[in-house]
């Protein structure tokens, strides 16, 4: 179900706080994001790159600021569906990447659940991945 404009302006600012977080290299910014429930999931990109509980979020975050990289994501499309206390999340993002002094743009998807506990949106999993070749259209 669609959600409300309320949910879905609250659940974009939550996905906002996480891009700029990310960005900035903020881990307890990151952290605060994510229910620390043993079972949040944070699939990220690479083949490695799935991290559960709180402490695998934290590890992989790590890991991603270890590189000489800065890194941006951009929300090209959303859409946000609710039924009470839960909201999923779908995106086509864009990584604006500078890696030792390259400059790269890529197309990504983003989708993730998240749940409402004391007034607070917090991501429960997160799953975001790079496109395969192009596909010829269905016709």
């Amino acid at each position: 179900m669609k959600a409300d404009t309320k949910t879905e302006t609250e659940v974009i600012a939550v996905l906002n706080k996480f891009i700029s977080a990310y960005h900035d290299k903020d881990l307890p910014g990151i952290l605060a994001l994510f229910a620390t429930d043993s079972d949040v999931i944070f699939y990220g990109n690479g083949e490695d790159e799935k991290s559960i509980g709180i402490e695998g979020i934290r590890e992989q975050a790590e890991h991603d600021w270890a590189h000489d990289a800065s890194i941006y994501l951009e929300v090209r499309w959303s859409s946000v569906s609710a039924v009470g206390p839960v909201a999923w999340l779908a995106a086509d993002i864009e990584i604006h990447a500078v890696v030792n002094g390259l400059e790269m743009v890529m197309p990504a998807r983003l989708t993730a659940v998240l749940e409402k506990r004391e007034g607070k949106w917090l991501f429960m999993q997160w799953h975001s991945s790079l496109p395969t070749v192009e596909e010829p259209e269905n016709t």
